[in-house]
C-alpha cells in the first residue's frame, strides 16, 4: 500500500471524480485508475461505486477513509520531523471561528511570526462543527473556537484559554426586542440567548439568522433588532457610539475560548511553539481584564 495510492484515493474524494483528480495531481487518468485498483487488491474489495458519470464510496471505502487519512497524516509528520525541529520551518494549518479569526488570531500570529518567520501559517475559518471535524480527520493541526464549557471529544486534546464576555447589542438607545438576529442554528452560544430571552420574557416579533457576526453587527446598527455577540467583536462600535450593549450574566451560561488538537497527532515543535504563543496571549488578556476590573 503506497502513499501515492492513498493520495490518489483522497484526491478522488475531494475532487469528486477520477478525471478531476487526474487533472489536480497531474496524472493520466489510467494512472489514477491503476492506483485505485492496487488499493482495491490490497483491501480485497471495491472502494468506489461507479454510477454513470458520478462516483460514491462503497461501505469499504467509507470504512477505509479514516485509515487513509491517518496514514497520510503520519507520512506528513515524518517528513516534517527534521525540518521543524532543526530549522523551525514548515507549515501549520489553523482553524478558528469568525470571532477569533478576526479579533484574536492576528495578534497571536504577529507575535509568532516575529519569532518564526519561516513557518507558513494557513488559517481556515468555519463553524464549530466544521472546524472540529477537520481536526478530527487530520486536515487541521490546531484550532481555536468559542464554545460553551466544551463537550470534550475523546480524540481531541482540549485546553481552555479564557472565559469570554457576551453582550446583547442594539442600535444606540433602542433595546426594544422587535426582532432577534441569530447566528447560525448550530452556534454553540445560541442557547444562552434563548435562555436570556425566556428569563426576561422577551417575545420577538420576528427572527432572522446570519452566518456572519459582522453582518449581524451591521444589521443591528441599522436598527433591525437585538443580537448576542462576544464583546471582543464590538469594542470599536461601542467606542464610536454605533452600538449599545448589555453584558449578560454568567447565570445564563458561560462562553469561553478553547484551543484543541488531535490527541493521536504528533505535536511538532513549530505547533508546540504556536500553542505557547496562544497561551501567553490569552494569559495576558486575562491579566489586563483583571486590572481593568480593579481600576473600575
Amino acid at each position: 500500500m503506497e502513499i501515492r495510492h492513498l493520495q490518489t484515493f483522497k484526491a478522488i474524494i475531494e475532487a469528486g471524480g477520477f478525471a478531476k483528480a487526474a487533472n489536480h495531481l497531474g496524472y493520466a487518468q489510467s494512472t489514477i485508475t491503476s492506483h485505485i485498483q492496487a488499493l482495491e487488491m490490497d483491501l480485497e474489495g471495491p472502494l468506489f461505486d461507479r454510477l454513470g458519470k458520478t462516483i460514491a464510496l462503497t461501505e469499504l471505502g467509507k470504512s477505509f477513509l479514516p485509515y487513509a487519512n491517518e496514514m497520510l497524516r503520519l507520512h506528513k509528520s515524518a517528513k516534517e520531523l527534521h525540518q521543524s525541529s532543526v530549522t523551525k520551518k514548515g507549515k501549520i494549518t489553523i482553524g478558528a471561528s469568525e470571532s477569533l479569526t478576526v479579533y484574536r488570531l492576528p495578534t497571536i500570529i504577529q507575535a509568532y511570526k516575529e519569532k518564526f518567520p519561516d513557518v507558513h501559517l494557513s488559517v481556515r475559518m468555519g463553524t464549530c462543527e466544521e472546524i472540529q471535524h477537520l481536526v478530527e480527520i487530520g486536515d487541521l493541526d490546531i484550532a481555536l473556537l468559542l464554545n460553551l464549557e466544551f463537550k470534550k471529544h475523546p480524540s481531541l486534546e482540549t485546553i481552555k484559554m479564557l472565559d469570554e464576555h457576551m453582550s446583547i447589542i442594539s442600535s444606540p438607545g433602542n433595546m426594544q426586542p422587535n426582532s432577534i438576529l441569530y447566528s447560525e442554528s448550530n452556534c454553540p452560544y445560541r442557547m444562552i440567548f434563548d435562555k436570556f430571552m425566556e428569563e426576561e420574557n422577551i417575545i420577538p416579533s420576528s427572527i432572522h439568522e446570519f452566518w456572519s457576526i459582522e453582518a449581524i453587527k451591521q444589521c443591528v446598527q441599522c436598527g433591525l433588532g437585538l443580537a448576542l455577540v462576544p464583546e471582543i467583536t464590538i469594542q470599536n462600535e461601542l467606542k464610536d457610539g454605533r452600538l449599545s450593549a448589555q453584558r449578560i450574566d454568567k447565570k445564563h451560561g458561560q462562553v469561553a475560548s478553547f484551543l484543541f488538537y488531535h490527541k493521536s497527532r504528533w505535536v511538532s515543535p513549530i505547533v508546540h511553539y504556536f500553542i505557547e504563543e496562544a497561551s501567553a496571549y490569552f494569559k495576558k488578556e486575562e491579566v489586563q481584564r483583571k486590572q481593568q476590573e480593579v481600576s473600575s
